[in-house]
Formats: structure tokens, sequence, C-alpha cells
């Protein structure tokens, strides 16, 4: 008998950022395994997965102190925090360090999409002694696959690519500036070609790069195919889908050493750089651009692959839950979480009668 999984992000189609893959994905494998997936709080679920710990109106589905009054009524549900970004990776205090830290306290484990990324909340304060884990990050194996890639033959141009669905400057573009302007001398203008595929900074200008829309699916995966090699210069990044799909392409990827890239680069064809020998590792990347392409098509980076490990987790600590179950809500509590939600749920009216009325 399946698990009852709620997910705490909404399914929105399209191109988009990467909770919004990484749950669309976990989801469509939970099913094919014949678990039952929401994204809302229903009645008997087993398991609540909270990927949002800062709630964003447009993305959460349900807000982790919605979660928690669930869990005061429903103690035996278990609760699992997925942890993949930081403040630092936009260069920003947007909340999410302190949003994370206070999630954390509620759960009962918690997955981080890099080791990177759980040193980090480590350093912050994250209790260490509260079970965790690491589970890198995989991408839809029936899209992202190597197969009809273009292989680079010597002598002929490199075609470079990289994507992004977020414009923010920390996704790297003082390095694809640097490329752009690279490209109009010797010997990179006669050795490379440019795309930058998605969104990009107001104001920011490309001179010698071919710039296309955010792209998704089979779209993106054709856009990729045509490149050789592909380049990050992201900050901070807990577990980068972009990097991921591109070496399910059998890209080899260059990339600045930072955040989680070389954790999941490396092993499979990556080169990394500091902002001192770019040009270098760049050069040397497409020197070396055969082994790099051998080493990348090993890439295991999949949905399936990262779905069996989340699936292996939440059966193993559902199952210890019911081994141990708690005991249920008294009538004292039962009434406060009550009140307390229904509080929640007028001053939301509240807000939005005041936005309308403000309209």
């Amino acid at each position: 008998m399946g698990l009852r999984i709620s997910i705490n992000s909404r399914r929105i189609e399209g191109p988009y950022g990467g909770i919004n893959q990484f749950t669309v994905n976990l989801e469509n494998y939970l099913r094919s395994r014949d678990h039952e997936v929401f994204r809302e709080l229903v009645p008997g679920l087993d398991l609540i997965l909270i990927v949002s710990s800062k709630t964003n109106v447009l993305t959460t589905s349900f807000t982790p102190d919605e979660a928690a009054d669930y869990l005061a009524l429903h103690p035996n549900t278990v609760t699992v925090q997925r942890v993949n970004t930081c403040n630092e990776s936009r260069a920003a205090d947007l909340g999410i360090n302190q949003a994370v830290l206070a999630v954390n306290r509620l759960v009962d484990y918690t997955v981080f999409v890099s080791r990177f990324i759980k040193e980090f909340y480590s350093g912050q304060g994250l209790d260490p002694a509260k079970p965790q884990g690491v589970i890198l990050t995989g991408v839809n194996e029936a899209e992202f696959e190597p197969s009809g890639a273009a292989e680079w033959t010597p002598g002929a141009k490199m075609k470079i690519a990289t994507h992004h669905w977020s414009g923010n400057y920390m996704k790297g573009f003082d390095t694809y500036e640097r490329l752009d302007l690279l490209l109009e001398k010797k010997p990179f203008k006669d050795f490379f070609e440019f795309t930058y595929i998605g969104n990009i900074p107001p104001g920011f200008n490309f001179r010698n790069t071919e710039v296309a829309p955010p792209l998704q699916g089979q779209k993106l995966v054709a856009c990729l195919k045509e490149s050789h090699l592909y380049l990050t210069g992201a900050r901070h990044e807990a577990g980068g889908n972009h990097y991921i799909e591109a070496m399910r392409c059998g890209l080899p990827v260059v990339y600045l050493d930072s955040g989680s890239s070389a954790e999941y680069c490396s092993p499979y064809g990556g080169v990394g750089f500091t902002p001192v020998d770019f040009e270098e590792r760049l050069l040397e990347a497409r020197s070396r651009y055969a082994e790099l392409r051998n080493q990348v098509m090993g890439c295991p980076y999949t949905a399936a692959w990262m779905g069996t490990q989340y699936e292996e987790l939440f059966e193993k600590l559902v199952a210890r839950r019911r081994a141990e179950p708690a005991a249920g809500p008294g009538a004292a509590r039962i009434f406060c979480c009550r009140a307390r939600s229904l509080g929640r749920k007028l001053n939301a009216l509240r807000r939005a009668l005041f936005r309308r009325l403000g309209a």
C-alpha cells in the first residue's frame, strides 16, 4: 500500500525555477510507484515534504505555519524538509536562511541537496543532532539524455551554452560577460561560440552572444544538444538544475568553483575555474574534450535515481513512526490549533480585501 504524501509547492506548468522542476519530477516518480501525492493538506497524510521554507504566495501551496497546525492535530504525520538554497546565492538577505532554521525545528528529518549546503547550514546553527542526510538532485531522464547530442570535431568552432530561469546577477553574469568580450579577440573568437538561454538582468546586454528565451522540455534539450560544452558561473548554488540538465545531455561542464558545482560536476568531466584562471581552464576543456565527453556520459543524475532515494527514506521514516506512534492531541490543543488556523484565514481575507480596496 502506497503512502499519502503532500508537498507544499504549487505545480506550475512551463519553464520555471528549480523547486518546481524538482517537485514535478518527484511527484511523477512517486505516483508511478503507487503513492498518492497532494499539493495541499488533506486528511490522512503519512508524510509532509516542505520544499518552500520561506512562503511565496505564487509558488507555496501551504505555509510552514499551516503545516505546524496540521501536525499538532496529526502528530503521527512525518515531516521532511528539503533544503536547496540560501541567501548567499542571491547576494541579498531575503529571509531564506532564517526561514530554513525556523522550519527545521518542527521537522523529523532534513534532506540537503549537497554536502555544501549541509555544511553551510551547520555553520548557521542548524542542529547537527537532528536526523539529516544528502540526496543529490536528478532531472527527467525521458527528456534529458545524451542520444543525438552534437559531438565536437577538432578544428571546428566549439559551441558553448548556459541557461538560467533567474536573471539574478549571481547566476554568473560576470563570467558570461567575460566570455562575451573574449569572443572579440583571438584565439577565442576562432575557437568558440556562446549561446545564453533564459532571462538576463535588467539593462544587461551581450555583444557577441546568441540569446534565446527561457525554454523547457524538448525545446531546451534540443538547444543544449546543439552545443558541445556547458558553462556555469553561478555562485553559492546548493544544487543547480542547469548544470545537471547539461550533463545529462552529454555536455561537459566548465564551472566556477563555488557552492556545490564541484560536488556535482567534477566526477563527470567537469573542469573547475576561479576568477583568476577562467581563460586557461576554458582552453583546457577544449583540449581535453574527448576525455571529458566520455566521462560525462556516465552522469547518473536522473529523476528515477533521485526518486528511489526519497522513496526509501519516506518509507523508512513512516514505518518507524507507525511502529512507535505518538499520543493523539488533547481537546485543548485541538481548540487552539483550530482557533489559530481560523485567525490566519481571517487575516488573509482582510489583507486581500485591503489590497482590492487600495487598487
